[in-house]
């Protein structure tokens, strides 16, 4: 009994005692570890103490130590279980050491090795990750990595010869080979599917999400398909059960909502008049507008189709593709500018970006390398070279050598540059036409400059004869300068340097016009406007607040704050009762009057009363109507067809209309008869087949699986 008591007294005892807290500290630059009561385990003899990765932890009473540049391992009675002779030393759980050391100048090799310091997988390979009682090991072969799976005592389990292997839970491997087709594999090597797998998510609820031909199931640790992969998105929820959601449908229809062609995507846009880009669980490809395939849905990138060909992109590399899916560039390039029948590409050359030039066949024009090449502005490409720029033609030649501080101005024979940090001019053919001097300068056309030195402009020849010279702005208009005078007063100055016109400032009884219209130009005198013939003979007075241009032989025009119309004759037509000036198109309209607007024709009826938000005219036959943020249409007569009712509304040949109404859209006649129901995400008319393309998203739905 006595015995009893004593046992129970001992485990209580014990439960009560704290577990001891180790930390590191650092004294006199050397590190040591001590009891979080201040204790000393360890005194501060060691450069560094933990894991190789910076990290602290204790393997029971193991941890790391480092001495110099190496490491090792010891126990918190300072006894070494092995030498300081590992590169690194890094714990991923369990009883195992991920160790590394140099086999040569340019090679390191990883192991592991148990608490008791001996090897129990040998440092042969290039790589290794621990996951629970299994080892990822890579071995480097040529430019690509070897990937096997071990046991913690270097039992093969899966021989190295995939391209990659992922744990995924639930004690199973998805091991993805050359091809990049992935099969689920167990913890012992047991396959337990073939490789007909796009890809494997982790394991949630023994269950995990299969990616197959861009679509998503559902697949259980056995292997079993407990959902066929079907479906856009997949979840799995806390209880085991799946919910799905389909593949939007993209739909060729016909006015009778007869399907002609159906395509599963997650969008589809216009690349050409009858080319389609499509998007697919993010990967992109192009359909023909009957939805025929042209490029498969396999790329990352599809640039705009430039001549038959396109830039593609796959892994974050670039290419040049035809249309006929031959590449004309391979797929393996940082960058791809497609400009006209030339290509611009960057590259990497020992580690260093590089930028050539290629045509459309995939010819490369440039034989040496550049840092930058610019786009073609027109004469050459700008190209840039050991921080110093030049440019090159459209073969790929070196047109100005690379020796420039940059390039400033050009013009169809000459260049303006920066050379040492003084200004000159060149031929295109890298010839100097003016030597480098200090002041800045432009080119200016019939082969002459601007130098500028402070105010002073200065034009002159190529050999530096001054044509001319001004304190005043200048500028450089197409055929002259024009020169502003304190005063306000222009000077046209030919390119000879002879004064051509003067004209002194306006003021403000001068006479300000406009475009002509109809025969007659608007005209300004003293702040009223009027209109003179072509000949300007005066045809109405200057009378009138503001006025418009003539259109179908009536102008607007303002009369005490209010706009009407007048003929030719001066004749008030229509009296000045409206808010905003119009004109007349078609014989029609849209005037507005105390912010609601309607149609009058040229006699002044009022077609369509004026009691909507907006008119927008859509062609010579229909209006669209605006009210409290609806729409609805109208015909050319003032018939009111269809309503504003709508939150968008969009003609779809002769005979009817596109309506949107909560983010779907159907199909009306332009008499406001249903056609299609209002239920597509998107309804579009394709006027050359006389068709529609429609597009339908669907929503989360539980399935049972089975």
């Amino acid at each position: 009994m006595k015995s009893l008591f004593l046992l129970v007294f001992c485990l209580a005892s014990a439960t009560m005692c704290p577990a001891l807290v180790y930390e590191r500290f650092e004294q006199d630059g050397k590190v040591g570890i001590r009891t979080d009561q201040g204790q000393v385990i360890l005194p501060a003899s060691f450069d560094a103490l933990g894991w190789s990765d910076g990290s602290f932890s204790l393997i029971g009473q193991i941890t790391g130590y480092r001495q110099g540049q190496r490491w090792g391992l010891l126990n918190l009675k300072k006894e070494f279980i092995t030498k300081a002779d590992f590169l690194s030393l890094t714990w991923s759980g369990g009883d195992r050491v991920r160790v590394s050391r140099e086999v040569s100048a340019i090679a390191t090799k990883y192991g592991l090795i148990n608490l008791k310091g001996e090897l129990a997988i040998p440092l042969v390979y290039d790589a290794i990750e621990i996951h629970d009682l299994r080892a990822i090991v890579m071995r480097k072969e040529g430019l690509r990595y070897l990937v096997g799976l071990v046991d913690l005592n270097d039992r093969s389990i899966l021989p190295l010869m995939y391209q990659r292997i992922t744990p995924l839970g639930s004690l199973r491997y998805a091991v993805v080979d050359f091809n990049g087709k992935t099969a689920l594999c167990s913890e012992e090597g047991k396959w337990i599917t073939g490789f007909d797998i796009d890809s494997l998510s982790a394991f949630r609820f023994n269950l995990a999400v299969i990616y197959r031909n861009l679509q998503r199931g559902v697949i259980d640790r056995e292997g079993n398909i407990r959902a066929e992969p079907a479906y856009r998105d997949v979840r799995i929820l806390e209880n085991g059960n799946v919910q799905v959601r389909r593949s939007d449908e993209w739909k060729i229809i016909d006015i009778h909502q007869t399907e002609l062609h159906r395509l599963s995507a997650d969008k589809i846009e216009p690349l050409t008049a009858n080319r389609y880009k499509v998007t697919h669980s993010g990967k992109l490809g192009i359909v023909d507008s009957l939805f025929r395939e042209i490029l498969p849905i396999a790329y990352d990138f599809i640039g705009p189709v430039n001549h038959e060909k396109l830039v593609v992109g796959q892994a974050g590399k670039y290419g040049l593709m035809r249309t006929n899916r031959s590449l004309a560039l391979p797929i393996a390039f940082d960058s791809v500018i497609l400009e006209g029948h030339l290509v611009r590409v960057q590259s990497r050359e020992n580690g260093k970006p590089v930028w050539h030039l290629y045509d459309t066949v995939g010819v490369r024009k440039t034989t040496t390398s550049f840092d930058q090449l610019d786009p073609y502005n027109g004469h050459f490409f700008p190209a840039f070279r050991g921080g110093f720029a030049g440019a090159i033609d459209r073969t790929g030649a070196e047109q100005i050598a690379c020796v420039y501080d940059s390039l400033l101005d050009f013009d169809e024979t000459r260049c303006a540059v920066k050379f040492k940090g003084l200004y000159g001019i060149i031929t295109q053919q890298d010839a100097w036409k003016l030597l480098p001097q200090p002041n800045p300068i432009k080119l200016v056309p019939r082969e002459l400059h601007l130098e500028i030195t402070g105010s002073l402009k200065m034009v002159k020849d190529d050999s530096s004869k001054i044509i001319y010279f001004t304190d005043n702005p200048l500028s450089v208009m197409h055929d002259h300068f024009l020169e502003v005078l304190p005063d306000g007063t222009e000077k046209e100055i030919n390119f000879c340097g002879q004064i051509i016109a003067r004209r002194p400032p306006e003021i403000a009884h001068e006479i300000a016009t406009s475009r002509e219209s109809e025969g007659m130009i608007l005209v300004r005198r003293d702040g009223k406007y009027g209109f003179v013939d072509s000949r300007g003979r005066l045809r109405i007075a200057n009378r009138y607040e503001d006025a418009g241009d003539f259109h179908e032989g009536l102008a607007p025009v303002r009369l005490l704050g209010k706009w009407g119309f007048i003929d030719p004759s001066d004749q008030i037509v229509i009296q000045p009762v409206y808010d905003h000036p119009a004109e007349f198109e078609h014989g029609l309209a849209v005037v507005s009057r105390a912010g609601k607007t309607g149609l009058i024709d040229r006699h002044g009826n009022v077609l369509l009363e004026l009691r909507y938000d907006a008119v927008h005219r859509i062609d010579a036959e229909n209006f669209y109507l605006v009210a409290n943020g609806h729409m609805g249409l109208a015909d050319h007569h003032g018939k009111v067809l269809l309503e504003p009712r709508f939150d968008s509304l969009e003609p779809a040949g002769a005979h009817h209309v596109i309506v949107g109404q909560g983010g779907r859209f159907g199909l009306l006649t332009r008499d406001g008869l249903s056609v299609f129901p209002v239920q597509y995400e998107h309804l579009e008319f394709l006027p050359l087949t006389q068709t529609f393309f429609a597009w339908e998203s669907f929503g989360w739905e539980t399935i049972e699986v089975k």
